[in-house]
């Protein structure tokens, strides 16, 4: 399921659901878990998707004309966990699109098909707090999102309602962009474990096997998703996955 805290390195990848066609995202799933991906985001599109870079704002785009929607995530949901039970996916979505759905009937239904965790960048821990006894009771784990601007006094309350692990964001802005790995980064990644026992997944900027070199040692999971997307969107699903294979072996040897 979740890594435990400073297990080896993970990659989490990505699914925006809807693109490049729903059919095509079952395909890519296969092949990302044929790669050996164990964590798997299920991204449902959103119109104004505020903390994503252009790669995933015009997938979001293109998914959104392709039928992606809440309802298209949880049937997609459905059959991907069954057929992968290796993988751990994770709904990613910002709230407006799930707040419309029913946040009750989205946590019973997700937590039904298979889903094991949301990412939610936009929902507050204040709003997620009277959820948490709700979320517990279904295994459903909200991980929530550290930044570099958020305060430690605030560290201590995410981390609290965070369950399974906490999304670490390597720098302000948003994703698809490098990121420099060096000691101030260090620096932050230790002032977040002060704060907890749960493993670290580290998201903006992964973008290659030197970035995951970086990582390697300092978190458990990397979110390797814009890269993996661009790839998609760029060569297909096959040689997306094919990539993805080759990046997971040379962390695994390194």
């Amino acid at each position: 399921m979740f890594p435990a805290q400073f297990d080896k390195l993970q990659i989490m990848s990505h699914a925006v659901v809807g693109f490049p066609s729903l059919e095509e995202n079952e395909k890519a799933i296969a092949g990302l878990a044929d790669a050996g991906v164990k964590l798997i985001e299920l991204q449902v599109p959103f119109s104004d998707p505020v903390a994503d870079g252009h790669t995933l704002v015009n997938a979001c785009y293109e998914a959104l004309k392709h039928g992606g929607s809440v309802r298209a995530t949880l049937d997609l949901a459905t059959k991907v966990c069954v057929r992968h039970p290796e993988v751990t996916f994770i709904l990613m979505s910002y709230l407006n699109p799930l707040y419309r759905f029913g946040l009750e009937e989205l946590f019973e239904q997700a937590a039904a098909a298979g889903i094991r965790g949301m990412i939610v960048p936009d929902w507050p821990v204040e709003e997620i707090e009277p959820w948490l006894p709700k979320l517990d009771a279904l295994g459903l784990a909200p991980i929530l999102m550290v930044t570099p601007n958020t305060a430690p006094q605030r560290i201590e309350k995410i981390v609290r309602a965070s369950r399974g692990m906490i999304y670490v964001v390597s720098r302000m802005g948003v994703t698809g962009h490098e990121t420099q790995w060096g000691e101030k980064f260090e620096n932050y990644i230790a002032g977040i474990r002060k704060h907890t026992d749960l493993p670290l997944a580290v998201g903006f900027g992964v973008r290659s096997s030197d970035d995951l070199a970086a990582l390697n040692g300092k978190a458990e999971v990397a979110a390797f998703c814009s890269q993996y997307i661009e790839w998609q969107r760029d060569n297909g699903s096959d040689i997306a996955a094919d990539k993805m294979k080759s990046i997971i072996q040379t962390i695994a040897a390194a």
